[in-house]
């Protein structure tokens, strides 16, 4: 999902909204089209289609002007280029699992820092980012929210999180598998009669 529709962003607004209203934690939802422009995806496409056509008129029976050859292959790889670049599915069959998990969660921790998501006045900032090309989702929390919730409720409560399918019925899918962490961070961590929201509940798109 390369944008966002508005009802989707008012849909995940108010999923925001309602997650705040039990908990004093602050839950920052980003958004990412990808983690990581993955330069060197485009460049092997193009050789690969390159290399599969030369293969092809060298060793099909058919006739061809030799000039042709490197014409071909050339077209070859601007076309494989252009898709290595267009294509997201591309992407994810040439990268590891791992290269992606990388990606994500570097570019999740410095979203951490750069949305200001460590500024809340307790310290209880919760990053949810959704990496939509790697299919990934990465959790980070603050200290306000590691010291009141155990980590082995804390790896309970967001495993819904990291196991569901991101491209499946969004955002139904994700307000659904945010309810453990919901409930978690309200027995631990309940809103006061005082609590005011310090960040905004409006996703943030990159």
């Amino acid at each position: 999902m390369a944008a966002y529709e508005e009802k989707v962003l008012d849909a995940l607004e108010q999923m925001v909204t309602d997650f705040e209203a039990g908990t004093a934690a602050e839950l920052v939802l980003v958004l990412a089209r990808r983690s990581d422009v993955y330069r060197d995806i485009p460049y092997r496409v193009g050789l690969i289609a390159a290399f599969s056509v030369l293969a092809l008129l060298l060793f099909l029976p058919v006739d061809f002007r030799p000039e042709m050859l490197l014409v071909d292959s050339l077209l070859a790889f601007a076309l494989g280029f252009l898709a290595g670049r267009m294509l997201p599915s591309l992407t994810r069959l040439l990268t590891t699992p791992k290269r992606r998990a990388a990606q994500v969660s570097q570019a999740a921790q410095a979203v951490f820092t750069d949305r200001g998501v460590t500024l809340t006045q307790e310290r209880t900032g919760v990053l949810i980012y959704l990496s939509w090309l790697e299919r990934r989702v990465e959790l980070i929390a603050d200290v306000g929210v590691e010291r009141c919730l155990p980590t082995a409720e804390w790896n309970l409560a967001i495993r819904p999180l990291q196991s569901f399918m991101l491209h499946k019925d969004f955002p139904e899918a994700l307000d659904k598998a945010l309810v453990p962490l919901r409930q978690a961070l309200a027995q631990r961590l309940p809103r006061q009669a005082d609590d005011q929201d310090e960040i905004p509940n409006r996703p943030v798109v990159l």
